[in-house]
């Protein structure tokens, strides 16, 4: 995939951010701030629910972050699948595991896709869906729809 190496690595900094913010359980804004205002959050891809722009996404974390102590994701294998000027569409693997407050765990081995595009504010995604690679370890049953 050809594109200019800083919007490679604007792209792939976008994702490690939403990473980031998920690990802090409590950066709802910096969550927000991957996304653009009427952004597809698309869960489905892992049986669970999709949700539209910013206060979609911020009660899908709300709801989350209440119910975790840690969280922990690492990305691999990162790649550009398209590139065109102002959009583009990128996957990465995903390792992410979580402990709740009943003391309950989950580790997810999957792919996420980010389709973004660029703003004035830089490269925002404006929809978001992931995969298993791997059968689930742990449970989603507490994460709300």
């Amino acid at each position: 995939m050809s594109a200019p190496i800083e919007d490679r690595l604007a792209i792939e900094d976008l994702l490690v951010s939403y990473c980031t913010a998920v690990d802090s359980l409590t950066d709802i804004d910096a969550i927000c701030a991957v996304f653009t205002e009427d952004a597809l959050f698309d869960l489905s891809g892992i049986g669970m629910p999709s949700k539209q722009g910013h206060a979609g996404i911020r009660g899908f974390f709300a709801a989350v972050f209440a119910g975790m102590t840690h969280h922990a994701h690492y990305l691999t294998n990162f790649a550009l699948t398209s590139f065109e000027g102002d959009r583009a569409s990128a996957r990465a693997y995903i390792i992410g595991m979580g402990r709740s407050k009943d003391g309950g765990s989950v580790t997810v081995n999957g792919r996420y896709y980010f389709d973004v595009v660029r703003t004035a504010a830089g490269w925002r995604a404006k929809r978001y869906t992931m995969d298993f690679l791997m059968p689930l370890s742990g449970t989603l049953a507490d994460v709300p729809a």
